[in-house]
Formats: C-alpha cells, sequence, structure tokens
C-alpha cells in the first residue's frame, strides 16, 4: 500500500502540534481544514508493508510555499520508513487566514519549529529528528540548528543562501517601494517562479496554486533579506550537529556558490555538500526530487541515524517555551 497525507491525528504517533489557536488549514483542492491549538500542518507516516519509523524529519517550505509542497517527498520518505511532517511559516499557506500570523515573523517561524520538534520528540522519544529546510526554510533551520542544536539530531539544508541572481534590481525595487508605503503589497511571487525553474507545467501550477503567496510588502521583504543575511553568522554557530547542504546546479535563482560558501562557514567537521547536477532551485518540494536525491538523502540519514538514536531515548525536553 503507497503511503498517504495524514492530519496530525495519527493512530501509529499522535503529536500534538503547537500553533495559533484557530489555524485554519486550506488543502490545494480548496477544502478547508480547521485545527484548534495546531499550526497548519501534514504528515506522511509508514503504511502496511512499509519498513517501521526508523526516523523523523521536519520540513520548513521556501518563500511564497506551504507545507503541501513537501507531499509528493513526504510520501517517498515514508515510504522508506521515515516519518515526515511539514508545517507552514508565518505568513504563508494557511498561516494568511489565522488572525495575527498573516505577515512574515521570523522569530514566529522559529518560535514555531521549536515547539513543534518538542512535539514530536515526545511522540518519537526513540527515533532520530532530522530538521529540512529548502531556501527560505534551508535559512529557518540553519538559523533553528544553531540556536537549539539540542531538539535535533542532523540538519538538511537545500540552498540556503540569500546571493541572488538580479539582487540589485530587486533590491531597489523593495528601496523605493519602502520609502513610499512599506505595508503595500509587491507581486515578486511571479518573478520568483520564473527565476525558480524553466519547466512551464512547474510555473503555472506554482503561479496558480491557491496557497502559494505571491505579493509581499517591502516591510516582509525587508525582514525576509536581513535574516537570509545572517546566515554565514548562524553556520558559523553549528559547531557539533551534522549537516547536509544541497544545491541545484542549474539554479538560476540563488547563486550556487552561496551555498558552498555557508558550507565552507559550518564549524561543525561532520559535513556534507551535495550538488545536484540537474536540479534548478527547487530539489525537495513540488515533486522536483529525483531517485538518486532520494537515495542519496535516505542513506545519510540512515548513517547519521544509529548513533543518534541512540541518543535521542535519552533526550528530556523540559523547557516548555523556546
Amino acid at each position: 500500500m503507497p503511503p498517504s497525507k495524514l492530519t496530525v491525528s495519527m493512530p501509529s504517533a499522535a503529536v500534538a502540534l503547537p500553533g495559533p489557536p484557530q489555524a485554519a488549514a486550506v488543502s490545494a483542492s480548496g477544502k478547508r481544514r480547521v485545527a484548534r491549538g495546531n499550526p497548519p500542518s501534514s504528515s506522511w507516516m509508514p503504511q502496511d508493508g512499509d519498513p517501521a519509523v526508523s526516523a523523523v524529519l521536519l520540513c520548513i517550505h521556501g518563500l511564497g510555499l506551504h507545507n503541501e509542497t513537501y507531499e509528493p517527498f513526504g510520501k517517498a520518505m515514508a515510504h522508506l520508513g521515515v516519518a515526515t511532517y511539514a508545517v507552514d511559516m508565518r505568513g504563508f499557506g494557511s498561516y494568511r487566514q489565522a488572525k495575527g500570523h498573516e505577515e512574515v515573523d521570523f522569530d514566529g517561524c522559529l518560535d514555531d519549529v521549536y515547539r513543534t520538534l518538542k512535539s514530536i520528540r515526545r511522540a518519537q522519544p526513540t527515533k532520530p529528528v532530522f530538521l529540512l529546510g529548502e531556501s527560505m526554510g534551508g535559512a529557518i533551520a540553519l538559523h533553528a540548528a544553531a540556536l537549539r542544536p539540542d531538539l535535533i539530531d542532523g540538519l538538511i539544508s537545500s540552498v540556503p543562501a540569500g546571493d541572488r541572481f538580479k539582487q540589485g534590481h530587486t533590491s531597489l525595487k523593495v528601496a523605493l517601494q519602502f520609502l513610499k508605503d512599506r505595508h503595500k503589497q509587491m507581486n515578486v511571487g511571479e518573478a520568483v517562479v520564473n527565476q525558480a525553474t524553466k519547466d512551464p507545467t512547474l510555473r503555472q501550477a506554482w503561479i496558480n496554486d491557491p496557497l502559494a503567496r505571491m505579493q509581499l510588502s517591502a516591510k516582509e521583504l525587508v525582514q525576509f533579506q536581513k535574516f537570509m543575511n545572517q546566515n554565514h553568522e548562524f553556520a558559523r554557530a553549528i559547531k557539533d550537529k551534522p549537516v547536509l547542504i544541497v544545491y541545484g546546479c542549474l539554479d538560476k535563482l540563488v547563486k550556487p556558490e552561496g551555498s558552498q560558501e555557508i558550507f565552507n562557514e559550518l564549524s561543525t567537521t561532520d559535513k556534507e555538500i551535495y550538488p545536484v547536477s540537474r536540479a534548478e532551485h527547487l530539489i525537495f518540494e513540488e515533486n522536483q526530487f529525483s531517485p538518486e536525491v532520494i537515495s542519496r538523502l535516505n542513506a545519510w540519514i540512515a548513517s547519521h541515524s544509529v548513533a543518534s538514536g541512540m541518543a535521542s531515548s535519552d533526550k528530556q525536553i523540559t523547557d516548555p517555551g523556546k
């Protein structure tokens, strides 16, 4: 039986994910589900016939995207015995229907990541937990790993760099709009999509996705760039966790050398970089991964699960806050 997409109520591993009191999740098909006390989230568990859970992944999406963009990836990993969760970040996906969480808030994003990791730890106390993020999500995961290394057993950060092609032109437009009206929404999504992929089918699916966010304010874009500019500092702060940096060699949105620079900044000696030769900007989201990528990632997780899995059983989460 193929792995199926589940909500946060799972018979094998129930996880009470934290979040706003009435976070509404709207699926790509237009169906609306409201989970009181839970953030907009998705999860994929191994089904009958699949290997038992050997590790857990928490996935963080990129700018303008949402947790459901990980659905094909989550199913693929669940089929290999890796329980996979994905949550929306503040200002994106179904958080835009949650009052008070409609705008980008990186402190809030990090807080959600910490609390979600704690919930997963409680549900899977003997399993190693890995944090995976892509693009903006790769940067959020990088920051979280530096600030709360006790919550994870390893980090997979895909294209976390903030060094973009055509960055000067975009920065000028944002600066002018910030001076004029920093709260007015700017249509930046289509330009991002067109740089992120040459695939017309993916472009149309991305632009027409009802959960994808195409417009952000100048204020939010300035916050985004400020957050991304801190990546090198936080990379240096990761001292003893295993890290896998991934990037696409055909990426025309984020400069590949930026990911290499972040890799070089990592203080941990257990680090690996994986340039995916035929990949564009997205590697794990929107079904852009290849069998080779899944095989390589699964092997990396397995190789870092033996020792960390033993240590995970001894972890106790006592801090109710961050």
